[in-house]
């Protein structure tokens, strides 16, 4: 796909997928952290205890354009679009059902960031064949953190982590990767690896020992 002037080569990899190539514009980059503080109003006090609530994963917002226009009569982005689309569903692309839609990573020259989780997408198509096929589309994708970043600014290669979505504890997806057990899993969530059974029960999983790399488990709040 040809690069219109100002743009650079971007890729979003999709956990179980073909990666997605776009041109990316630098400009549209916006990176957004949010901590809970709940403040409780009291009488004859103007300034109250505030409460940390906990904090939300990082948020970030990406521009991207898809552009087919130079490769000749014909060419549409719909594949491209609907690839993006899929990636909003729960099988990603990648074949099968599962319980939450799949984790994405944004690569962009020296940005690398954390492994994250879409949570919105837009889609405007902005150029046409005379026959209607789109040739150009400007994309709004926004992603949330799903594995922490081994750095403060987020780029740079990650450590390896399982990835969660880490916004409330107990309401989270993990990802199965190659060596994961229940034990090693329930450690992760709870500290505590003898709580693998509430893992398994609420997967409907009867061989603990037959874990498929890629599955998504939900990770269940504890009593």
């Amino acid at each position: 796909m040809p690069i219109p002037q100002g743009f650079q080569r971007a890729q979003l990899e999709v956990d179980g997928g073909q990666p997605i190539e776009c041109a990316f514009n630098p400009q549209s980059y916006t990176v957004s952290k949010t901590n809970v503080w709940n403040f409780k109003p009291t009488t004859g006090v103007d300034l109250p205890d505030g409460e940390f609530g906990g904090g939300l994963p990082r948020r970030t917002t990406l521009s991207l354009l898809l552009d087919v226009s130079l490769l000749g009569p014909g060419e549409s982005v719909k594949d491209l679009s609907n690839t993006l689309l899929k990636m909003m569903e729960t099988d990603g692309g990648g074949g099968g059902g599962g319980a939450a839609p799949p984790f994405v990573t944004f690569r962009w020259g020296s940005v690398d960031l954390p492994k994250s989780v879409p949570v919105s997408l837009t889609i405007q198509y902005v150029m046409f064949h005379p026959n209607g096929e789109p040739i150009r589309a400007t994309v709004d994708l926004e992603l949330a953190q799903a594995e922490k970043a081994s750095t403060a600014s987020g780029s740079g290669t990650n450590e390896g982590q399982n990835p969660t979505t880490r916004a409330q504890r107990g309401l989270r997806v993990h990802q199965v990767r190659d060596g994961d057990s229940l034990p090693s899993i329930a450690y992760d969530a709870y500290g505590d690896a003898t709580r693998w059974r509430s893992i398994a029960e609420s997967n409907d999983i009867d061989n603990p020992l037959g874990l498929r790399r890629g599955t998504q488990l939900t990770i269940p709040k504890l009593d």
